[in-house]
């Protein structure tokens, strides 16, 4: 019995044309005689969408990168992962997901159509990844050289705004607080702090770097402010690497008297609700990570029925400045 793939590949187009042609979709913009030569073939291979192919639900699989206390701190990660369902959802795809850690991964996996990885992942782990399916999109990870699929944000984009914000507002120095550059698995933050330092310097702007060897959460934030109020060296504008860090830096200076943003002003990174809900409201920078897991979930559907995606390639998703009252003129 003749495919879609088969009349795809005697009409010289694509399985999703072939798709939207047979199912008389009114917005596909496509030749006359391209259609009629579709539904000619069809006719030809006696192929009909009835057949049992269509009804097919793919499994998508779904590697974690984070625990679930991580994920509870930071929403982040959980972000792109409601982005991945919701598409999923849309296309009546199952998943399952599960912890790159987890003993029986290979056993829990086996089978499935496609692999979304999210989170940043030790190159071992992407080796063991890819012999459990060709077809695996990562989704905030950035591989040099590129050899997947994979979607992340435009940091360097992002602290050239940043920076450009802050110099534009007349602040001759600027801090940036975020993770140590210990391990693999911080490469975003070194990411943003390299940008972060070359943009000053090409502005002419001094800059104070603070950072921690933990976990970046409200505490450590609070924790690494203090210290920075110890030693009496507090730039006029800090940019942290993540929005809880940034309440617990702000939370820090209101508790020592020290006004934001009328003495400091604080900017974090991600957007989540709770930014909002800050005295005062944070500003940010937002990171479309809903739409990272979308885009990424929305790849890897093509990977699987078009497969027109075979080759490697980078996707960086571009970020903007929210400016809440946690930040003002010098």
């Amino acid at each position: 019995m003749a495919t879609i793939k088969d009349v795809a590949k005697a009409a010289d187009v694509s399985i999703a044309t072939v798709s939207r042609v047979l199912n008389e979709d009114k917005t596909l913009k496509v030749l006359p005689e391209t259609k009629e030569k579709i539904l000619r073939v069809a006719s030809e291979l006696n192929y009909s969408l009835k057949s049992k192919e269509k009804k097919k639900t793919f499994n998508i699989g779904i590697i974690q990168c984070y625990t679930f206390e991580q994920e509870f701190r930071d929403t982040y990660f959980l972000s792109i992962l409601q982005g991945v369902e919701k598409y999923l959802r849309k296309e009546k795809m199952a998943s399952t997901k599960v912890r790159y850690d987890d003993m029986n991964m290979k056993q829990v996996l086996e089978g499935v159509d496609g692999i979304i990885c999210i989170g940043k992942f030790e190159k071992k782990y992407l080796d063991t990844f890819s012999k459990l399916s060709s077809r695996i999109v990562l989704l905030d990870m950035d591989l040099s050289p590129i050899t997947n699929v994979c979607i992340s944000l435009d940091f360097d984009d992002a602290m050239c705004k940043v920076v450009n914000y802050f110099h534009s507002q007349g602040h001759k120095t600027i801090g940036f607080m975020g993770r140590n550059e210990y391990d693999e698995m911080s490469l975003q933050t070194i990411s943003r702090k390299k940008s972060f330092i070359k943009y000053c310097e090409y502005l002419g702007i001094k800059y104070e770097i603070f950072t921690t060897n933990h976990e970046m959460t409200g505490d450590e934030g609070y924790s690494v402010m203090n210290r920075v109020i110890e030693e009496g060296k507090i730039p006029s504008a800090i940019f942290c690497a993540n929005d809880p860090l940034a309440m617990g830096a702000m939370q820090a200076l209101l508790d020592a008297k020290i006004k934001v943003p009328e003495e400091v002003s604080i900017m974090g990174f991600n957007d989540v609700d709770a930014c909002n809900f800050t005295r005062p409201t944070l500003s940010t920078v937002y990171a479309p990570s809903s739409e990272m897991g979308e885009m990424g979930a929305s790849l890897l559907h093509r990977m699987i029925t078009e497969e027109d995606i075979s080759y490697p390639c980078r996707i960086q998703l571009p970020c903007q400045l929210v400016i809440r009252n946690s930040c003002r003129e010098k």
